[in-house]
């Protein structure tokens, strides 16, 4: 994993210094996030919202390199063990890079992409205290902490300053996959 994600930061690095020496001009852009978890991960997690900063780098007349990072906050789900009922929460920090294809020359309108990189996830799990038998049982709280690769397909449409985005979002975890629908709506600063 540390491999992966030096690697991801080695990209971003070249990307911003092809800018910086070529005089590119680039588009930055701040994103509203909404994320609606899909298959198992909707059992435990529910809508998550958050916001993104994200980059691009003309390439092309219709390509696009792209660079985002962001905060996703999910809503808590609650289950019951029997005796009380535990609540789970996390959190995510999605770091990406990726490209984007414009169908028509003019760099807006509609693209296809897709995006590779890690996410930061935590979780927290909290029980409460609890009677059982007339013995007091104290509450608890855990907090797990990982890094995961992760990757998206994407579709949007960029029109002026506003780009609106459509991935599917894969996050590589043991065993399975975590995966969610997400949408950004962002406002764009720069030119194409």
């Amino acid at each position: 994993m540390k491999k992966t994600i030096t690697t991801i930061l080695a990209f971003a690095a070249l990307i911003v210094a092809t800018n910086f020496t070529s005089n590119a001009q680039g588009r930055f852009s701040v994103g509203a996030e909404l994320a609606l978890p899909m298959g198992d991960f909707s059992d435990a997690a529910g809508m998550g919202f958050g916001a993104s900063l994200g980059y691009e780098l003309p390439v092309s007349d219709n390509l696009g390199i792209t660079g985002n990072a962001g905060y996703l906050m999910f809503g808590g789900k609650t289950f019951s063990n029997g005796f009380v009922d535990i609540e789970s929460k996390s959190s995510m920090i999605p770091i990406q890079i990726g490209g984007k294809y414009y169908l028509s020359e003019a760099m807006e309108g509609l693209y296809l992409g897709a995006q590779l990189g890690v996410h930061m996830i935590s979780s927290k799990v909290e029980v409460p205290s609890y009677t059982l038998f007339g013995v007091t049982i104290p509450g608890s709280s855990d907090t797990e902490s990982s890094t995961k690769l992760s990757y998206a397909p994407q579709v949007g449409y960029h029109l002026a300053n506003i780009d609106l985005g459509l991935r599917y979002q894969m996050v590589a975890t043991e065993g399975s996959t975590t995966s969610y629908l997400g949408i950004r709506i962002a406002y764009v600063f720069g030119e194409k």
